[in-house]
């Protein structure tokens, strides 16, 4: 009995031991957890206060893919007040940005760190056409802050309407062709009149798409009537294909316009003519 109860005594001791070594394990394990989250903590805020770690000006931010666009366009957008902390900074809000404010398709916004700045590529909206209002009234200026589709704009291939100036280095790569009563029910079908008229052999320079219901297209070959636009319009521009050497056969100044409405029975206006004659 004297043995049993001294071994007992002896494991009680040894597990008391184990379970003193254990705490202090535990302790010492929470006590460097704690340091740790300290350490991490202030170094974060040493960084976000840091001068080193700050944008100080528009120098540290690396532009890429703007063509049309200058660089002080794309730093006004992006608004930014200096110095300004990297920490602080939210890429996915200047992405958004850009893209809200600007004539900008796409934009990717990265933090650097070595050196500090940020890495900003975006994808300019090319324009197209330009969209002139519904109005015969000549315009002569351009308002500051102008609203879609009420002065004369830009349209990207895909129906985006951008202010007139929103690029100042188009020059010689204003868009030719011209759209006028363009308006935001038209959106949806400009992608594919677009498309249509890039394969057309026919060059046509204008729309007027002032009346819904009659399409005028100028071309080459003088205005052409198309009707409401509807599935018929790809039918259309085939049949204007067909009649391209109209020149040839008569003197095209004395047409007043050609009436595709019909595209299977396409028809001629004779200026001064009460009758209208087949091509």
């Amino acid at each position: 009995m004297p043995d049993i109860a001294k071994t007992s005594k002896e494991n009680l001791t040894s597990r008391r031991g184990q379970l003193k070594q254990r705490r202090q394990k535990l302790f010492w394990q929470r006590l460097w957890r704690h340091t740790a989250m300290v350490g991490i903590t202030v170094g974060c805020v040493s960084l976000a206060t840091s001068n080193r770690w700050q944008i100080q000006s528009t120098e540290q931010i690396t532009l890429s893919g703007n063509q049309l666009l200058p660089a002080e366009e794309v730093h006004k957008l992006l608004a930014i007040e200096y110095p300004q902390s990297l920490l602080k900074i939210h890429p996915l809000d200047l992405e958004n940005t850009l893209i809200a404010k600007g004539p900008i398709a796409d934009a990717i916004v990265r933090r650097r760190l070595l050196p500090p700045g940020l890495n900003v590529r975006i994808q300019e909206r090319t324009p197209v056409a330009i969209a002139l209002p519904n109005t015969d009234t000549a315009i002569t200026t351009l308002d500051s802050d102008p609203q879609s589709f009420s002065q004369m704009g830009l349209l990207d291939a895909n129906g985006y309407w951008m202010p007139y100036n929103s690029f100042t280095r188009l020059g010689s790569q204003e868009p030719k062709l011209q759209v006028q009563g363009m308006r935001p029910a038209y959106q949806k079908d400009w992608p594919d009149i677009y498309q249509a008229l890039q394969k057309n052999p026919v060059a046509i320079d204008k729309l007027d798409w002032r009346d819904p219901t009659n399409l005028i297209l100028y071309t080459e070959l003088g205005k052409v009537h198309i009707g409401p636009y509807g599935q018929n319009f790809s039918k259309q521009l085939i049949a204007l294909d067909r009649m391209r050497n109209l020149n040839a056969q008569m003197d095209i100044e004395e047409i007043a316009f050609i009436d595709l409405r019909n595209p299977d029975d396409p028809t001629l206006e004779i200026l001064q003519a009460t009758k209208t004659s087949d091509p």
